[in-house]
């Protein structure tokens, strides 16, 4: 089981209200590294500068979406090959099926649509984290 105090997240939303919900959500439940990122672009060379164990982002974002930052993740430039594997998880105010599946498609590892209920959010950083990091250090041991 991953210790979430030793967590640390990445939120992107360009809505300061949202970040700021999420970053209190996230700080109640031991996370204390935390980055906000407003737009898909800055959040990309955030992730490249730093180790980040999961990341909270919203889907309609001015600039680049949820959905290309996440693509261009698991992509895995030259700059974010070795965090391609970063669990990230879907926050929006969309519940259309299309989305939920490109979701899927691009790959987000969980997507949650607002309003924020906290204990769902801490469940899916939970579960996310859980089935995600193991399978990582073992793959990373593996290629040694």
């Amino acid at each position: 089981m991953i210790d979430h105090k030793l967590l640390t997240a990445m939120v992107v939303d360009d809505s300061k209200f949202t970040a700021d919900l999420v970053r209190k959500i996230l700080v109640a439940y031991g996370i204390s590294e935390i980055f906000l990122e407003t737009s898909g672009e800055s959040a990309l060379g955030c992730l490249a500068s730093n180790h980040i164990d999961v990341i909270i982002c919203d889907i309609v974002m001015n600039g680049m979406s949820g959905l290309q930052f996440t693509k261009e993740v698991r992509g895995g430039c030259a700059s974010l090959f070795a965090k391609k594997n970063t669990p990230i998880i879907m926050l929006t105010a969309h519940s259309e099926q299309t989305l939920v599946m490109a979701s899927i498609r691009v790959g987000a590892n969980g997507y949650l649509v607002k309003p924020i209920v906290p204990q769902k959010l801490v469940s899916l950083i939970a579960k996310t984290c859980n089935s995600t990091l193991p399978k990582l250090a073992m793959r990373e041991m593996a290629q040694r």
